[in-house]
């Protein structure tokens, strides 16, 4: 025999609304949040669904277990909703959606030295001034053609100054 599920009257969803609405008011959660009531939705109709007749009569069995159920779903959300306020930010997480890398692999180690940062950049300020001008552009993140426009370099130069920074950087790797 099939049963169908009939659908809840005006009066038990205003209920049941009135229900989420003062659950979320002790957790200190917005009310009108969309996504916290659809979410709060979904577990209450979760635990309806499994007993229906729960909830009927002077049955509190149903409303204790939807309250228990509840406060379990929007106290994860509310952990997710708060978490970038609590001024915590996870390591593991990509550094964006076109950068998988996680955010704990670009962290310097903490027994790591300044000193090869240093010579680096003594290494480019003895270099030719063209070229070294080119390196520190290039790593504030400017393009070849935005550096060209900005020193009024020609194009052939642009090239040549790029290929003898870039000959200079493996000489200093080599080192």
């Amino acid at each position: 025999m099939r049963l169908t599920r009939r659908s809840l009257s005006r009066r038990e969803r205003e209920i049941i609304d009135g229900f989420i609405t003062d659950i979320c008011r002790e957790m200190g959660l917005p009310g009108k949040d969309a996504d916290l009531r659809t979410c709060a939705w979904e577990a209450f109709l979760s635990v309806y669904r499994d007993a229906p007749g729960s909830f009927s009569g002077d049955g509190l069995r149903g409303w204790r277990r939807a309250y228990s159920i509840l406060w379990q779903e929007l106290k994860k959300e509310k952990q997710k909703m708060y978490f970038w306020r609590q001024g915590r930010l996870s390591l593991d997480q990509p550094v964006s959606e076109e950068v998988q890398q996680p955010l704990v692999e670009l962290l310097r180690a903490p027994h790591g030295d300044f000193q090869n940062g240093v010579c680096l950049y003594d290494y480019l300020w003895r270099m030719d001034p063209d070229e070294s001008r080119m390196a520190f552009q290039l790593m504030r993140g400017d393009s070849l053609e935005e550096i060209q426009a900005f020193y009024h370099w020609s194009p052939a130069y642009a090239f040549l100054l790029r290929n003898r920074l870039r000959d200079a950087m493996e000489a200093y790797l080599a080192i």
